[in-house]
């Protein structure tokens, strides 16, 4: 009798553990919350995950689009970096992420002027601004091959008019012109979503801390740089991080601006892993090069990502 005591004791408490979890788990809306993550989670493990470490998996073989696939281990990784071509992508690639610093520059000067009380008619300019981001990037992308053209385009009859240029510049298969064409013409299309950014960061700074700064004597610079760059440093960090992803991912402008080429001067990472994959048929070393865009990616975003979580950190600190 007295040893069957402590071992009741023991079952009944770990029974009630039990039903009191399940019950928590049963009982208000965590049945709810847990039944809403499930697509979300369905789709980062079978949409995501799966073909990411698929696509791992891949990069050690000699896939073909038809035909069995043979282990090669790490050739695809060595053939790769041993390629001729190797530094003119890495270096088209770097020239390309320069698209995302442009759109900075642009979206920021945009924003600030147009938060301006005296601009007039701001719907209309906001219309005007955000058209390029609204159009489809091959749409956005055949109307500068034609504004391009050496022998049709607009842009080339003016600045020969101007004479800023002697004669028509055939920038498709010419290596430094087709580099910056693709950098500017995709900097050209997507600088409005930092635009949005940033525009709404300015408007949710309370006038007053512009009042009590020109109360002190602050001129435009100073204001600036004490009430305007503190409030949207974050949003300006975001927007940056996300763009340099999503430029360095792009495929369809550079492709349909250049082909990748002359040689592989345009060939971008991302427009390698197509032409490897769609063009050769080589899935194999696709991926090796898709694998070699995410390392390029992470090691570009590291330091922006640190002052990010710095940032964060702060703002938790003041509450």
């Amino acid at each position: 009798m007295i040893d069957t005591k402590p071992r009741t004791r023991e079952t009944q408490f770990v029974s009630t553990r039990e039903v009191s979890l399940w019950g928590r788990m049963l009982q208000g809306d965590t049945w709810l919350i847990i039944l809403f993550l499930l697509p979300t989670l369905a789709f980062l493990i079978f949409l995501l995950w799966l073909p990411f470490l698929q696509g791992i998996w891949m990069s050690f073989h000699n896939w073909p689009f038809i035909g069995k696939p043979k282990w090669v281990g790490l050739q695809n990784y060595r053939d790769f970096i041993m390629a001729s071509y190797f530094w003119t992508t890495i270096r088209a690639t770097l020239i390309y992420s320069l698209s995302t610093v442009f759109q900075l520059g642009i979206a920021l000067i945009a924003a600030l002027a147009l938060n301006q009380k005296f601009i007039p008619l701001k719907g209309i300019w906001w219309g005007i601004m955000l058209m390029p981001y609204a159009m489809p990037p091959v749409v956005t992308g055949a109307i500068w091959m034609y504004l391009l053209d050496p022998n049709l385009g607009m842009v080339t009859h003016y600045l020969i008019k101007l004479g800023i240029l002697s004669e028509p510049v055939y920038w498709a298969s010419d290596p430094t012109w087709a580099k910056w064409v693709i950098t500017l013409v995709v900097s050209w299309t997507f600088w409005p979503f930092m635009f949005l950014i940033i525009l709404s960061a300015l408007q949710s700074i309370p006038e007053s801390y512009y009042e009590l700064a020109e109360v002190y004597g602050a001129n435009l610079w100073q204001r600036f740089r004490t009430v305007t760059w503190p409030h949207i440093r974050g949003a300006v960090l975001a927007a940056f991080i996300i763009r340099i992803v999503w430029n360095l991912e792009k495929i369809d402008q550079p492709f349909q601006l250049t082909g990748g080429g002359p040689g592989y001067e345009t060939s971008v990472l991302s427009v390698l892993t197509y032409r490897f994959a769609f063009l050769s048929g080589d899935f194999g070393m696709a991926f090796t090069v898709g694998l070699f865009l995410i390392a390029f990616m992470v090691i570009l975003m590291i330091p922006f990502l640190r002052r990010f979580q710095t940032l964060v950190t702060q703002a938790g600190k003041k509450g």
